[in-house]
């Protein structure tokens, strides 16, 4: 193993263990104590406490293991190595957590409660994404007859939470259930800012007459790799190249001015882009 690919072992190895901790830190110190409905195991694990005393932490450590084991059994080795950690540190955390009697008082306000219960269970989700690790539990089901009959994912995870959730509106009153809904939104902005996270990078599209000498330009002098499209000018249809390229934050201004340079009158578009990946970005440059 190289020195990259230890580091980025070392990284996703640390992004796991604190993904699980903060999405069971804001499960044991927000949710459960306000009694908020809640999806996935943890939900279910509301309805055995409540219907038969059980313990929410073991519930959930044990439906977590048979699901693991579901998931190793009729998709492989592969796709359980990626929900082990948190089938086994997700109830182990919010055990170990659930018995800190400091943790059931942070705040007497339900509203400041559901917002910090989203942050922190949306950041720990978060990292596990970018981990390439998943939180298991009720997501498990939808996986398998996705890959068994090609059912879409996501429809199916909205009914499994869904039904979840409706399971326990018998013993929630209105305001958990609502604050429930608010968590479960606010949850999936902060996952999804935590995933896209520092890769947010600026697309240029220019469009020059002058196009072949800013395209040697922006290669040649700022190390800036482009690719040409073939355009068409609206009024005159004029024949074109209309340049793209990507670039980090730090040279959007190098790269405007360089265009601006060489041609006064150059169109440009600039957008934000997520997720960029490839030569360049997620992996070194090659030049021959």
């Amino acid at each position: 193993m190289n020195n990259k690919s230890r580091k980025k072992l070392i990284r996703n190895i640390v992004f796991i263990l604190v993904g699980l901790f903060c999405d069971a830190f804001g499960t044991a110190a927000f949710v459960l104590p306000y009694g908020f409905v809640a999806g996935g195991v943890t939900g279910i694990g509301r309805v055995f406490h409540h219907y038969f005393g059980m313990e929410i932490s073991i519930v959930v450590g044990a439906l977590s293991l048979a699901l693991l084991l579901l998931g190793l059994v009729t998709l492989g080795r592969r796709f359980a190595s990626t929900i082990v950690a948190g089938s086994i540190l997700f109830p182990v955390f919010l055990n170990l957590l659930g018995r800190i009697q400091a943790l059931q008082h942070l705040t007497g306000n339900p509203l400041l409660a559901a917002v910090f219960a989203a942050i922190l269970m949306g950041a720990g989700l978060g990292l596990l994404v970018r981990a390439g690790a998943s939180s298991g539990g009720s997501d498990v089901v939808p996986i398998i007859l996705n890959r068994k009959f090609g059912w879409p994912v996501a429809p199916l995870m909205y009914a499994v939470d869904a039904t979840i959730l409706l399971i326990q509106l018998p013993f929630a009153d209105t305001e958990q259930v609502l604050y429930g809904i608010l968590i479960a939104l606010l949850l999936s902005v902060t996952m999804n800012k935590v995933v896209l996270f520092g890769s947010s990078d600026v697309q240029f599209t220019i469009i020059s007459k002058k196009y072949r000498e800013i395209n040697e330009v922006l290669q040649t002098h700022l190390d800036v790799g482009t690719t040409l499209t073939h355009g068409e000018t609206g009024h005159l249809g004029n024949d074109l190249d209309v340049i793209l390229c990507v670039v980090n934050h730090e040279s959007v201004h190098r790269v405007k001015d360089a265009v601006l340079k060489v041609d006064p009158e150059a169109f440009m578009t600039m957008v934000n882009v997520s997720g960029v990946s490839g030569r360049g970005f997620t992996m070194a440059r090659r030049y021959w």
